[in-house]
């Protein structure tokens, strides 16, 4: 049970892509076939590699010392690679800018995907850290 229990976030992660191939941008229209479903589409299907990465970063072992600067550094960092990954997210804050035409640039280079995972990983790995800190903030 325990070996299919460790098997489980593999099975998420190959579910996430399938979703992410059926939402592809050269088929999409034939699953999302309503205007309003297809711009949701557009807005959503960025978060997925996103998820992956929580999985991922779930799934990982934190060291017994963790400490609170490399903790607030993985969150700034994770919040930077999720702005740069996800542009219409900071298109939406900041508006035009420097930070969207970077943005921007990712997209063509073909690093979005990566950004979210990452994003995603560091994320996943900062909720672990939640339930440790309250179990060492607790008293027996």
């Amino acid at each position: 049970m325990k070996a299919l229990k460790s098997f489980v976030p593999y099975l998420l992660i190959a579910a996430l892509m399938g979703l992410m191939w059926l939402c592809n941008i050269n088929g999409n229209r034939l699953i999302f076939i309503s205007d309003g479903l297809y711009l949701a589409a557009f807005y959503l299907v960025p978060l997925l590699p996103l998820l992956m990465g929580v999985i991922a970063g779930r799934c990982m072992r934190l060291p017994d010392f963790y400490p609170l600067w490399r903790a607030v550094l993985d969150g700034a960092l994770a919040i930077l690679l999720l702005l740069l990954g996800y542009g219409p997210l900071t298109f939406r804050i900041f508006g035009l800018g420097k930070l969207v035409l970077l943005t921007e640039t990712l997209y063509e280079g073909g690093l979005r995907v990566p950004m979210m995972i990452f994003a995603g990983i560091l994320l996943g790995r900062l909720t672990l850290l939640i339930g440790r800190r309250a179990k060492e903030a607790a008293p027996e």
